[in-house]
């Protein structure tokens, strides 16, 4: 995790750093070729893996899927 980055869920966020010798973005275990796609899947639902782009898309997943 990233120390600069205060979030108050940071539990589900994945933060995506840039490698300079694969030269994709990682974020925990998953890689990605441009930042405008490891933006598109940062946040991740912690029961099915979904993966959103925004805390509001996560937790309107998990209001219809897990009736959070």
């Amino acid at each position: 995790m990233c120390p600069a980055i205060k979030l108050k869920y940071m539990i589900n966020y994945n933060h995506a750093t840039y490698n300079y010798v694969t030269e994709k973005y990682q974020a925990k275990e998953d890689t990605y070729l441009s930042l405008k796609e490891a933006k598109a899947n940062r946040w991740r639902c912690e029961k099915c893996q979904y993966r959103g782009g925004t805390f509001n898309k996560l937790l309107l997943h998990k209001n219809e899927c897990h009736s959070y």
